[in-house]
């Protein structure tokens, strides 16, 4: 004789309440060999999910921004075997990561010899800056070709120039910090320049600038 087995009705009414009970739940049923049904698992998902978590991934070193520097300040040169004193202006945009930066750098300077004529120069030109020393103390360096202009004391109105291609060093040390990576910064420098026409074929200039970096 064989038996017959099966889920009896207080099984199926206890595993009816437990899926109203729990709506999101899923079940697992196998059927043995000899036909019976038995609930073998159960998986039960919260009714309320984990909260998320918020993980601040740091910036790659070698990715690339953007990098600028506007400086203004005073300017000594030497050159015609003479003292000119002036003002200079710089203009600088590049890219920079977080060691290094670079880019091109534009400067005029205007002012008067010490005979009394008034000159003016424009230079352009790559410049490169190192990683920062105690993340406040920069040295930088980079070429510069351009002209030196001065009036004509016989002319008056007209000017004599001559070409001019250098390098120079700089050091900037960050006054007051603003934001992440920008300030107010001290600048100073020495560039050397060939001149192409002039009584004397070098000058030297250095200075003292008051500067920005965003």
């Amino acid at each position: 004789m064989s038996v017959v087995k099966f889920v009896s009705k207080n099984t199926i009414h206890w595993l009816l309440l437990g899926i109203v009970q729990s709506p999101i739940s899923a079940y697992a049923l196998s059927a043995n060999p000899d036909g019976t049904t038995v609930a073998t698992d159960s998986i039960s998902v919260g009714s309320s999910a984990e909260p998320l978590t918020v993980v601040e991934v740091e910036p790659s070193p070698s990715r690339a921004r953007w990098f600028g520097r506007v400086s203004a300040g005073f300017a000594y040169r030497w050159a015609f075997r003479e003292s000119l004193l002036g003002g200079a202006l710089e203009a600088e945009l590049g890219a920079q990561n977080n060691r290094f930066a670079g880019g091109g750098r534009l400067r005029v300077e205007a002012g008067q010899m010490q005979s009394g004529l008034l000159y003016q120069v424009l230079t352009l030109g790559p410049s490169f800056w190192l990683p920062a020393i105690a993340d406040r103390l920069r040295f930088g360096m980079g070429l510069e070709t351009g002209a030196i202009l001065v009036d004509r004391r016989s002319v008056p109105g007209s000017v004599m120039w001559t070409v001019l291609v250098g390098g120079r060093v700089d050091v900037a040390v960050d006054l007051v910090r603003i934001g992440p990576r920008g300030g107010l910064f001290f600048a100073t420098g020495v560039s050397a320049q060939a001149l192409t026409e002039a009584p004397f074929p070098v000058t030297i200039v250095t200075g003292a600038m008051l500067g920005y970096r965003p």
